[in-house]
């Protein structure tokens, strides 16, 4: 068995399971249910509004448990509006304009590009928020396409479960304590999500995965890029538990190692259930209690503790029994007290780390004159453990509750929760994980009516796969980052042309397209405002040999700064004309005499600088080679 079955064989045994939400804008002028601009960022505000929110009862008369335990965060909620890029809509104060209809064709493509089967009427759909980022409360989404699929370079077919249509949510400025502030020119633009089913198989899958999807996004060239434009939830499982969800992973390489960390931290979770299940701990019990400290008489020596007292904050100690080493579980690089602080730091909003103390074994953060105040003060006994919170009387009552019901919980499973990712690749609390009774039909918005013409036209934007590019393009013997580049890019269809009619090799035109668009596009040249058909002139005389590779780069640069030009028109301007053999000599020559002008120190180096010299009057005009050899000639 080799070491990447082995590896395959390890996680099948695990039980790993996982699945995809791919979250991404696309490209409209406007956003999805009013008239403001879409991708109008901008750090200025002219306003605020400040809101506060609270669960509402569901078709079947029943709350979402993250919408109930949003509630208990008591959020003051600050939008800061921007009049440039938000209206009554986004503030709730105005029913929905009509969807964006560019953003319905624009879904249609993307969905027929992973093959899904189309809907025949579109439906809005409220999906309850309350943690603050949407002001209404809810997010507006619809599914377009369901029923479609991808490859993976193993072979595996994916399936995609639904493609939907929905509006982004707020940017968060900041959150601390019990007062967090959006932005709110994100809010209301246009995004496609796409599901996958559960059956990613190993971490290595699930990133491939999203790396296909994300390439076949950008294929469309229909969606936007930079820093916010995608955003992917990655569904994670083991044999044994349910789904937990990582929201918002901030970059697809990061996938593999965030799946691999949150299986092992499920597998310790269902390592720390069986310990309590020998210990006597049952299903439904909630053990603990709840231990008011005075500590009127005593002055502790943790800061945290000291400071507490001194403000009159309320110090309460939570006392397990029986969970001597339970507290301290070991979590793949972390603990289970990393798991209960992050339960009260989002939903207690003790967010001043470190939030609580601890007496079980050395790394609790009490030293032996702390640890001698809380057993007196709490009676405890040797099996038990006293895990200490400190803040605003209303706050540690609700920490409190949180870590009673988390123990009482790892007794049961691993709960099914939304999780954020860490910048070390682990990740920690955010919420409970939403259930089916957070959505409900959206009664201000009327169906669209999908029909086959508008499927018909929609199907004309669908990409050639980027896989299936791939394919050919290695064929081409095309090195591996123009292998990798050119499939997403808007360049794709025209190598395919030119190649096909043999105006260009496959080498040269990928060195164009993929690595000096690129090169371009990421030292911010305006790429973007050459169109198709120059580029194609351009490589037409390149192919042709009227121009050559040498100071093409140049040519680009100067080109995006006046678009307006043609192809000719550009080699007009940068002097590009054509020339004459005589007239290479005679510049050659001239070149050579400044070199000697210049006097170099060493011989070989009179050859170099005549050369730089005159290709920089030749670049682009004489083959570099030419100039070579004709330059070895008159040296000699």
């Amino acid at each position: 068995m080799n070491a990447t079955a082995g590896i395959q064989t390890a996680w099948k045994k695990m039980g790993f399971n996982c699945g995809l939400e791919i979250h991404h804008q696309i490209m409209t002028e406007k956003k999805l249910f009013c008239h403001c601009p879409a991708g109008k960022y901008s750090d200025t505000w002219h306003a605020e509004v400040m809101r506060h929110m609270r669960p509402t009862l569901s078709e079947l008369g029943e709350y979402d448990g993250t919408a109930l335990m949003e509630f208990k965060t008591r959020k003051e909620i600050i939008y800061r509006l921007n009049r440039e890029s938000v209206c009554t809509y986004e503030m709730d104060d105005t029913p929905p304009f009509l969807i964006n209809q560019k953003a319905i064709d624009i879904a249609l493509t993307i969905a027929l590009a992973f093959k899904c089967k189309i809907v025949g009427e579109l439906h809005i759909l409220r999906k309850q928020y309350l943690d603050g980022s949407i002001p209404t409360g809810f997010q507006r989404t619809a599914i377009v396409g369901v029923d479609g699929e991808f490859p993976l370079s193993n072979g595996k077919i994916v399936n995609v479960i639904q493609l939907g249509l929905e509006e982004d949510s707020c940017r968060e400025i900041s959150d601390n304590g019990h007062r967090i502030v959006f932005m709110a020119d994100r809010l209301s633009m246009p995004l496609i999500e796409v599901v996958t089913e559960n059956t990613l198989e190993t971490p290595e899958e699930a990133q491939e995965a999203a790396m296909q999807i994300s390439r076949m996004l950008r294929a469309t060239q229909m969606v936007r890029r930079g820093s916010g434009a995608g955003r992917e939830d990655v569904n994670v499982s083991i044999k044994g538990t349910t789904r937990v969800e990582i929201k918002g992973v901030p970059a697809i390489a990061r996938i593999a190692a965030l799946t691999d960390y949150e299986a092992h931290r499920q597998q310790a979770l269902l390592g720390l259930r069986e310990e309590m299940l020998k210990r006597g701990f049952k299903a439904g019990d909630r053990p603990g209690r709840v231990i008011e400290l005075s500590l009127d008489e005593i002055r502790p020596n943790h800061p945290d503790l000291a400071a507490a007292k001194q403000v009159r904050d309320s110090v309460r100690a939570i006392v397990f029994p029986n969970a001597k080493d339970l507290i301290i579980w070991p979590l793949h690089g972390r603990t289970f007290a990393d798991d209960l602080s992050g339960q009260i730091r989002v939903v207690a909003c003790l967010d001043q780390l470190p939030n609580l103390l601890h007496t079980d074994g050395p790394n609790g953060g009490l030293d032996e004159y702390d640890l001698r105040i809380i057993e007196s003060e709490t009676n405890l006994k040797n099996d038990e453990v006293a895990v200490i919170v400190w803040g605003s009387e209303e706050d540690t009552n609700t920490a409190a509750n949180e870590l009673l019901d988390r123990f009482a919980q790892a007794i049961v499973a691993v709960p099914n929760e939304t999780r954020q990712a860490l910048k070390n690749n682990r990740n920690d609390f955010e919420r409970v994980l939403p259930g089916p009774d957070r959505m409900y039909p959206d009664t201000d918005s009327p169906p669209s009516e999908i029909t086959d013409e508008r499927v018909k036209a929609a199907s004309k934007n669908v990409p050639i796969a980027p896989w299936v590019r791939e394919k050919i393009y290695r064929e081409q013997q095309l090195p591996d980052d123009v292998v990798d580049l050119l499939p997403i890019t808007r360049y794709a269809p025209l190598h395919d042309k030119l190649v096909d009619n043999n105006t260009i090799t496959p080498m040269r035109s990928g060195e164009v397209l993929a690595r000096m668009m690129t090169a371009l596009e990421r030292r911010e040249y305006a790429v973007d405002q050459l169109s198709i058909e120059q580029l194609e002139d351009l490589l037409n005389a390149l192919g042709a040999g009227h121009i050559h590779r040498e100071g093409l780069f140049d040519l680009l640069k100067a080109w995006t700064s006046t678009p307006s030009l043609t192809f000719v028109e550009m080699l007009e301007r940068l002097e590009w004309t054509e020339i004459q053999e005589y007239q290479i000599t005679t510049i050659i020559q001239e070149a050579i005499e400044i070199a000697n002008g210049e006097a170099p120190r060493l011989p070989e180096n009179l050859f170099r600088m005549a050369m730089g010299h005159a290709m920089d009057v030749l670049r682009g005009r004489v083959d570099s080679r030419i100039v070579l050899d004709k330059m070895k000639q008159l040296i000699g």
